[in-house]
């Protein structure tokens, strides 16, 4: 039986990670999320992460834009979070839990030796907690 100061980020997060490039546009963003049903992808320059692009991110910056005419020429790079938050793949799954909350993220890439791993979303941390729960008899 798994104890809850055993799992680890390596155990709960998501091995395909979908990436895209800065220079793609927002449209080709949202396509790419569409088509493979996120809400984020990771920015790669090369093979290494330099950002996240959310559904948000892009919907903040055709906001602040003049609207959906800028959607086809907005470029990823203007519209990421350049400050990516991470961790390790034996990061604790509580440490990720409260970093996530005390950032206010809902995905976090997990990065070895400078090398997307995986990424760790809400539905994997809830998915983990449930399996933990269950496993422990809380809930019926």
């Amino acid at each position: 039986m798994m104890k809850a100061g055993t799992i680890k980020a390596k155990d709960v997060m998501n091995p395909f990670v979908v990436t895209i490039r800065p220079e793609d546009t927002a449209w080709t963003a949202l396509e790419l999320m569409f088509s493979r049903r996120v809400g984020a992808l990771v920015v790669v320059e090369g093979n290494k992460p330099v950002g996240i692009v959310t559904e948000r991110d892009i919907l903040r910056g055709l906001l602040m834009r003049r609207g959906l005419e800028d959607l086809l020429s907005m470029l990823v790079r203007d519209v990421m979070s350049k400050e990516l938050i991470t961790c390790a793949p034996d990061t604790p799954l509580i440490d990720v839990l409260v970093r996530m909350v005390e950032k206010d993220i809902r995905r976090m890439p997990v990065i070895s030796n400078g090398v997307l791993e995986g990424i760790i979303t809400e539905k994997n941390c809830i998915k983990a907690l449930l399996d933990l729960i269950s496993a422990h008899g809380v809930v019926t």
